[in-house]
């Protein structure tokens, strides 16, 4: 993996961000920017509120989305998250403590199915978590590489270490700030990327809803709610509203 140019972190792309914090758009521009600066090839971002529910916020490999959609949706609907060896640390995570864990350290704790599933089958070298705490509950970012390991990205910088535990500050604060200012995506989760009315639709069958109610409350044809419930499935990976309702647990 190549090493990462400390003079990316500095850059416009960076203002960029800044600039779009609790705006829709926000999470296009941070994933080119993990794309292209920390060589992320999927990132997954899961929420555990206070009361231990823990749901997807956003998943996207930038090579085969549908194998992240699989695998999110495997992590939360199966409970996989039960056997991640972070999950516990996450949960005992102090108030803004910001911790990071790499595939490596991990790996003695970790199942081999569970490591077959999520790395060997979608073939990921090399993983970077971060896990940190806000005022509403804890978030869980991952970071998988096909390309090579995340340290290497830190090793020609004085203070590797110092280095790698100011990025996933970085990280941590943009994440929980951009929440913080846009409460409704945080609520809404992995349906926040769909459109208003996929998302509408979704919402509406997670509240018990049938499709004729929903297409009375919409003012649309009863075809139009099949269409944007086939839209939405397509786009969150899954197929039967069981899976819709364990992707949002």
């Amino acid at each position: 993996m190549p090493e990462l140019p400390l003079a990316n972190l500095h850059n416009p792309t960076l203002l960029t961000l800044l600039e779009n914090l609790g705006d829709e758009h926000f999470f296009e521009h941070w994933l080119e920017w993990l794309y292209q600066t920390l060589l992320t090839d999927q990132c997954m971002l899961f929420f555990c509120s206070n009361d231990d529910k823990v749901s997807t916020l956003l998943y996207k490999d930038f090579s085969a989305d549908a194998s992240a959609r699989q695998l999110a949706l495997a992590y939360i609907a199966e409970r996989q998250y039960l056997h991640d060896p972070n999950f516990e640390q996450l949960r005992q995570s102090r108030p803004h403590e910001v911790i990071t864990q790499h595939l490596d350290d991990l790996i003695p704790t970790m199942g081999l199915a569970y490591h077959k599933r999520f790395f060997e089958e979608p073939g990921f070298l090399d993983k970077w978590s971060i896990l940190f705490r806000a005022d509403n509950g804890r978030y869980y970012l991952n970071l998988y590489s096909r390309r090579g390991r995340f340290r290497d990205l830190f090793s020609s910088s004085q203070s590797p270490h110092d280095q790698e535990q100011q990025t996933a500050r970085l990280l941590a604060t943009l994440i929980s700030k951009h929440y913080r200012l846009n409460q409704q995506q945080l609520s809404q989760g992995a349906l926040a990327f769909l459109s208003d009315r996929e998302r509408q639709v979704c919402e509406a069958m997670l509240a018990g809803k049938k499709a004729e109610a929903i297409a009375h409350e919409l003012g649309v044809a009863p075809s139009s709610i099949i269409t944007y419930r086939k839209r939405a499935y397509d786009k969150l990976g899954i197929r039967s509203r069981a899976q819709l309702f364990a992707l949002c647990r």
